[in-house]
């Protein structure tokens, strides 16, 4: 159909580089038509550090991509993450100017351009700005005030701000590809788009996604977001402490890791034994698994522990009835769940991205968040664009258009 729209989401990892193309139907409905992934190369902690070697990366990803589905695309959708990415929250205040005291759309965008005018350091950019909630005379928890009476609107937000140098070299590099940018989003909110429903946006969540070398977090209160960042820390860390506790290439450690890691020491039998590959064809040798435990829980420990304490540091307060959720590569390492409920005194889970149409069933996993829930996110924004627009063409009669656009203002702006 001519009002589809093919788009492409592309996910910068430390470890892995992966890209999804969609098509994207007038209604918002996403159909998978190709997704790829290949081993990072020039990328350390989330960020560009030879931008040749990224080029040829992700070159090499989205042209696999392209083929698999049979497109050509000029524009896509980049994820960024990583400890400079920062939630600021601030409010905007306007007054009603309308006879009526009617508040309408130019209000709310007052609002927010008053929330957004403050002086921001030339090292970072605005990537988003998330609305908590609006009040309007005092009165607070409203989510949509338009159409409501009064003379004073006030809106909580958080800025989500990162830095501009890291942004550019991802911009360069697309650029540099061949492509453009169409834009780019907090992988947190990629991760949150795939994994988390309304309800648990409500209860209050936790969102944690341990990557390669990052682990990105963001956390919902009554809705809506009330902290987005990070820490430099991953699951290349317990790589490498394995490696060198072990005296084995990183090679080795990853599969160590992979195939007996536990990060649960309660979890682990001490009776059971694991084969430890050795270098040189030389035999392998016998190892207490719970020995391999001992070398890995103190570092995924020591990253929840962060977490928590940047949480604390940003004063970061509510209900979380819907607990933690761990997404990522490093949320497949047994024993993370139990883990992270007692650092956080949580209840944990894993979470799975939504299925959609035309996504192969292996690719339903923790690791594919940020690449699938960057697309889902601009699908949503199509959704409530031709929403809105339905609901102005049924009404323009009766009601003047900014008084129609119902809906159209949702938690990410």
């Amino acid at each position: 159909m001519s009002a589809d729209k093919v788009m492409m989401g592309l996910d910068i990892g430390s470890s892995w580089v992966r890209a999804v193309i969609c098509t994207v139907g007038s209604d918002g409905n996403i159909m998978v038509d190709g997704i790829c992934e290949r081993p990072s190369e020039g990328i350390r902690q989330g960020v560009i550090v030879n931008i040749e070697q990224t080029i040829k990366t992700i070159t090499s990803v989205i042209n696999e991509a392209e083929l698999q589905a049979g497109a050509n695309i000029q524009s896509m959708i980049i994820g960024v993450g990583g400890n400079h990415i920062e939630g600021i929250p601030s409010q905007g205040v306007v007054g009603i100017n309308a006879k009526d005291q009617e508040i309408n759309r130019e209000d709310i965008y007052r609002s927010l351009e008053v929330a957004r005018a403050f002086e921001l350091p030339l090292e970072r950019e605005i990537l988003h700005t998330l609305v908590q909630e609006f009040r309007v005379d005092g009165r607070g928890g409203i989510k949509d005030p338009i159409d409501m009476l009064g003379h004073r609107l006030e809106s909580k937000v958080l800025i989500v701000t990162a830095s501009s140098s890291i942004c550019q070299n991802a911009r360069k590099c697309i650029q540099r590809a061949g492509f453009q940018v169409q834009r780019l989003i907090a992988q947190q909110l990629g991760d949150a788009e795939a994994v988390l429903s309304t309800e648990e946006k409500e209860m209050g969540t936790i969102l944690i996604n341990i990557g390669g070398g990052t682990t990105n977090m963001i956390a919902y209160v009554n809705g809506a977001p009330v902290y987005t960042g990070g820490i430099l820390m991953g699951g290349s860390h317990v790589t490498n402490d394995i490696a060198y506790l072990l005296n084995k290439p990183k090679v080795i450690a990853e599969s160590l890791k992979c195939d007996y890691g536990n990060c649960h020491l309660p979890s682990v039998d001490p009776q059971e034994m694991i084969l430890i590959p050795q270098v040189g064809n030389l035999p392998s040798i016998k190892m207490p698994k719970k020995e391999l435990s001992k070398i890995i829980e103190p570092r995924m420990a020591e990253i929840f522990s962060l977490l928590q304490v940047e949480l604390e540091r940003k004063q970061v307060r509510g209900s979380f009835g819907g607990g933690i959720v761990l997404v990522g590569g490093g949320a497949l390492l047994s024993g993370a769940t139990e883990l992270a409920s007692e650092v956080f005194r949580l209840p944990a889970r894993i979470g799975f991205p939504e299925a959609l149409h035309g996504l192969d069933r292996s690719y339903i996993n923790p690791k594919y968040t940020v690449t699938l829930g960057s697309v889902m996110s601009e699908a949503r924004r199509i959704r409530d664009v031709a929403g809105s627009a339905n609901t102005v063409h049924r009404d323009k009669k009766s009601r003047s258009v900014s008084k129609r656009l119902k809906g159209f203002f949702r938690t990410i702006f």
